[in-house]
């Protein structure tokens, strides 16, 4: 869906087989097979037979704006909404009210620029949140310290705490008894699987501007490919221009602003960054905190 949306999968690209799915995911064939049918019968997938599993041929609509797939998802919102009783021309009044009554404020914590940055520039545009960064230590914050007073300082007056896995323990001792509801997030699981493809090839350079950074794609990512994660630091001007223009990396968003105009090849593009279960927590979120503090709403 992601690929077809972003120009990266085309009517008529192939897809990885039955057999290559199951051995890459660890999945029982049967249910990457099931999974594969689902697609086909949505108009996403075309399976032939042994010749193997190929990108619909997708219809634009509207001089070209809008793919076939977006109108049928568009029709099911517009059904489940006359389930509900909701008319479809009440749609889009109901969606602003739950979506963007109120300019929600989120505090993003984390040890690392590189995740702050990547997570941010979602955040914002595609959720609507007006996202600040705050810092903490990566080994955490001793509780009663003045680093932990600092930290509860700055996310006082936040609507939404975010953070990632890696901080998601720390952070909970640090809001408890707070207000703001605290979301712990993932990234997209399209940059596990270049990571993995990338490692399983060869060495992955890694351009970040924190070297923890390339230190957590080897703990999560790399545990028996270790030393093929080499750690370039953007600041590193001699590493940088020594690169070769032919390879791809792992470059964080954070590193890309401080290139300029530098051109690196990327295994992976910056954007999505949030995984869909990490999207939906927040919409969730988001909707609740919209409907309990519009504008007219009792307290």
């Amino acid at each position: 869906m992601s690929g077809l949306h972003r120009g990266r999968l085309h009517g008529g690209d192939r897809l990885p087989s039955f057999r290559k799915v199951a051995e890459y995911s660890g999945a029982d064939p049967r249910v990457v097979a099931d999974a594969y049918r689902a697609l086909e019968g949505e108009g996403l997938v075309t399976i032939r037979g042994r010749s193997g599993v190929y990108v619909a041929e997708q219809e634009r609509l509207g001089e070209g704006q809008v793919l076939s797939e977006t109108s049928r998802w568009m029709a099911s919102v517009a059904a489940e909404a006359w389930k509900r009783r909701i008319a479809v021309p009440d749609l889009p009044e109901m969606i602003r009210r739950c979506t963007n009554s109120v300019q929600l404020r989120a505090a993003f914590l984390e040890s690392t620029e590189d995740h702050m940055v990547a997570f941010c520039a979602e955040l914002e545009p595609a959720l609507g949140l007006q996202c600040h960064t705050v810092y903490i230590p990566p080994e955490g914050v001793r509780e009663g310290s003045a680093e932990a007073a600092r930290v509860r300082d700055e996310v006082s007056n936040v609507d939404l705490v975010i953070t990632t896995a890696f901080h998601s323990a720390h952070v909970h001792h640090i809001t408890e008894g707070m207000p703001a509801p605290l979301v712990a997030v993932s990234a997209h699981p399209d940059l596990g699987r270049a990571i993995r493809q990338r490692l399983a090839e060869g060495e992955l350079t890694v351009v970040c501007v924190d070297p923890r950074f390339a230190d957590r794609i080897r703990s999560v990512y790399s545990l028996d490919h270790a030393d093929r994660v080499r750690t370039v630091r953007v600041s590193d001007v001699w590493e940088v221009n020594n690169l070769d223009p032919a390879e791809p990396v792992l470059l964080t968003r954070a590193a890309r602003r401080k290139l300029e105009d530098v051109d690196l090849p990327m295994i992976v593009p910056h954007s999505p960054t949030l995984s869909f279960e990490s999207v939906r927590e927040l919409s969730e979120v988001i909707i609740r905190l919209n409907l309990e503090r519009a504008p007219g709403t009792s307290a």
